[in-house]
């Protein structure tokens, strides 16, 4: 067998998205600036979701927690979290 008789591989042509994004790749535009003008509008209920006012958590007793976990006045049963764990995962 001789390497002269392998056929040449010829390069496969790109499809159009590609050759679109190769096009604005060569003029210098960013995907940002594609996008600029671009508008999105949201549903109602996820508006709504961002500005939930109704403070599920207690940060004032969420901070009593974080700093008596700090300073060390707070007593971690690691037995009690090791046990809830494995009840946990044989639950499931």
């Amino acid at each position: 067998m001789s390497i002269d008789r392998t056929p040449k591989i010829t390069p496969t042509t790109l499809s159009p998205i590609r050759q679109n994004a190769a096009k604005r790749a060569d003029k210098g535009a960013t995907p940002q600036a594609a996008r600029a003008g671009t508008r999105v509008s949201l549903s109602h209920q996820l508006q709504a979701l961002q500005r939930d006012e109704s403070q599920d958590l207690d940060y004032a007793q969420l901070d009593k927690i974080k700093s008596a976990l700090a300073s060390g006045e707070l007593p971690i049963d690691t037995d009690k979290i090791a046990h809830s764990l494995v009840r946990d995962i044989f639950s499931l």
